[in-house]
């Protein structure tokens, strides 16, 4: 039964993407949705869906392997085949086994291990929730940020932040959106500006 539903639903992401690589109409990625959005996004609708498929992939082997020590613990963020790891689990093997698997991963091209060792409770999860929220509302306002292009989590109260800026200044104004929240012990910044030859 697990594998049919798995089955099901890769065949139901593939669509997905598919739609997105050959229409020109709404995307949705980091939360925002607008028409149009491959016109104002660095991501190139092309990339946005092998995004997608690489996460569904990394999440879909956590899946198999684990759902109560992988893929119920660790998040994954993918952006332009830079893969984001971050939660909290119990054993070093966990954490490496996670790495693993995003490296086993087709078009995968770096993997940041931000899994910390340990245990969370429900408080943590409700500070780590507020602390997102409130970063994501933020961008959102700033009209000279543009949002679709961060994708960001929180965790332990560390607020992780990947994505592309256009330059400089864009990326001193998220980072200072995200000082400005009450909580937050780090930030890990993994931003690359528009023209970064690493892109």
């Amino acid at each position: 039964m697990k594998i049919k539903k798995i089955k099901v639903f890769r065949f139901v992401i593939v669509s997905v993407i598919l739609i997105l690589i050959g229409s020109c109409g709404q995307v949705i990625i980091g939360g925002a949705t607008t028409a149009g959005l491959s016109v104002v996004q660095e991501r190139s609708s092309k990339q946005a869906a092998i995004d997608i498929l690489i996460k569904t992939k990394i999440e879909e082997a956590m899946f198999s392997n684990s759902y109560e020590k992988l893929f119920s613990k660790v998040r994954v963020i993918v952006y332009e085949g830079r893969v984001l790891l971050v939660g909290t689990v119990e054993k070093k093997e966990t954490k490496t086994e996670a790495e693993n698997i995003a490296w086993s991963t087709k078009n995968v091209k770096e993997v940041g291990n931000y899994i910390s060792l340990g245990k969370n409770d429900l408080v943590d999860y409700v500070k780590d929730t507020r602390i997102s929220l409130e970063f994501r509302a933020k961008l959102l306002t700033d009209k000279e940020v543009s949002e679709v292009n961060f994708s960001s989590t929180t965790e332990n109260r560390i607020l992780y932040i990947v994505g592309i800026a256009q330059d400089q200044e864009e990326i001193k104004r998220v980072l200072n959106h995200a000082s400005n929240i009450a909580g937050i012990t780090k930030i890990i910044n993994l931003i690359k500006e528009k023209n970064d030859p690493e892109r």
